[in-house]
């Protein structure tokens, strides 16, 4: 029984990790760092190369040319795991890297500007050290998975003040996953997975509606993108039976998927000092991570059965709210602040150690220092606030009324250049 569930749960939690810097599913709450200052609330402003990822219209107001270089990072401030079992303990992987990078080109007297921008879209996860499992046994558990996306697109100006614009989003996964490694008795099989990788591919629609001098509508629409994984191995410890380590030459995860979004927002200058922003979002979780099957084939051993296991997702869809504020403190600074809701879209039934509960509250400030008269500095820092959720996971052996916690704090800087 233990050796089904648990193998159901190995499937689940390897897909869906990346909570450490993540509110909106599997998505970040922003791209670049002024979308992450204004706490995600950028679909009516789009102001750098990375709306291709949010907005993609607004490549079309820059102008010109434009390149911007991101790179963060995020620090567990407290994302750890307590249960019954006597476990009660933090991430080891404290720190996770976050990169991307966009060029845009509006070639002179041109309606129309082209672009590509890639970045990270998800990835990570979560490691475990020394566990405790109801085996008796202490070993490893981790999940470490990588979405990046290339994201090529254009966008025209038609006239009175609207922006149309598209991009194509390509998007590789990848997972690494180990869920008691070297645990095996004659209920459970301890397992380590590697190497499988897969490619999505999807377009994201936007538009941009300039009602006034001091009013901006944005659109922006994004289709389900199926992420199968596929070429992993993966050794599972069968030496309570008598098989030793068994390598399966041939495992696929069926199953990721990034959500349908949809995303309006409004940006309004009350004045030339002040921008204020707001989003609303719905992500379609509840058709993307609804199950997922893990399928194991070509052991080394000849008498080592293949394996087949599927898990039930059930994730709930999102409402996200982002609300953002810009003021230009001098010619050359602009500060920034931003707050973003999102429920956890996870039931906490099924929550795991490595699927800790994703966060609903973020903080957001940060500043844009123009460094003369083509580049610019742009610095964001994203709390995210403490989320705690007491649990039971039928699926998971770690003993009843198990406590996940999540808190977390993220800096973002882009450099940027106009000319």
């Amino acid at each position: 029984m233990f050796r089904i569930r648990l193998g159901q749960a190995c499937c689940l939690v390897g897909l869906l990790p990346f909570t450490a810097v993540a509110s909106n599913g599997l998505n970040l709450i922003g791209y670049g760092a002024e979308s992450v200052a204004m706490g995600g609330a950028d679909v009516a402003v789009a102001a750098d190369t990375l709306a291709l990822n949010t907005n993609p219209a607004g490549i079309a107001r820059l102008g010109g040319r434009a390149l911007d270089v991101h790179n963060a990072v995020a620090h567990a401030l407290n994302v750890s795991h307590a249960d019954s079992l006597g476990n009660d303990q933090s991430v080891s992987n404290r720190l996770v890297p976050v990169a991307g990078m966009g060029y845009v080109s509006r070639p002179m007297d041109s309606r129309c500007a082209w672009g590509v921008a890639f970045f990270g879209q998800g990835g990570a996860g979560f490691v475990y050290d020394d566990v405790k499992t109801v085996f008796g046994s202490v070993d490893e558990m981790s999940s470490l998975v990588r979405i990046g996306r290339l994201s090529p697109g254009v966008a025209c100006e038609t006239g009175g003040g609207l922006y149309l614009g598209a991009a194509l989003a390509v998007s590789r996964a990848d997972i690494r996953q180990k869920v008691f490694p070297s645990t095996s008795t004659g209920l459970f099989s301890g397992m380590d997975l590697k190497g499988a990788k897969g490619w999505g591919t999807t377009v994201k629609l936007g538009m941009l509606a300039t009602v006034s001098k001091t009013l901006t509508l944005g659109v922006s629409f994004t289709p389900k993108v199926e992420l199968p994984l596929r070429d992993g191995r993966l050794i599972s410890n069968q030496t309570a039976t008598g098989l030793g380590l068994v390598t399966y030459r041939d495992v696929k995860i069926d199953g990721l998927a990034l959500p349908t979004e949809l995303s309006i927002g409004a940006a309004w200058r009350p004045n030339d000092d002040w921008l204020l922003s707001a989003d609303l979002s719905w992500l379609d979780w509840s058709a993307a991570a609804t199950r997922s099957t893990l399928t194991a084939r070509k052991p080394d051993n000849a008498t080592a059965s293949d394996i087949k296991l599927t898990s039930t997702l059930g994730w709930r869809d999102q409402m996200v709210l982002a609300l953002g504020a810009a003021w230009t403190l001098k010619a050359r600074t602009v500060l920034y602040a931003g707050l973003n809701l999102a429920r956890n879209p996870i039931p906490s039934s099924h929550l795991t150690p490595i699927l800790a509960p994703i966060g609903e509250r973020h903080w957001t400030v940060g500043f844009k220092r123009a460094l003369g008269s083509e580049w610019s500095l742009t610095f964001a820092t994203e709390y995210q606030v403490r989320n705690t959720v007491t649990y039971t996971n039928p699926e998971f052996p770690l003993g009843l009324d198990a406590t996940a916690r999540n808190e977390c704090v993220a800096m973002h800087v882009v450099l940027g250049r106009r000319w």
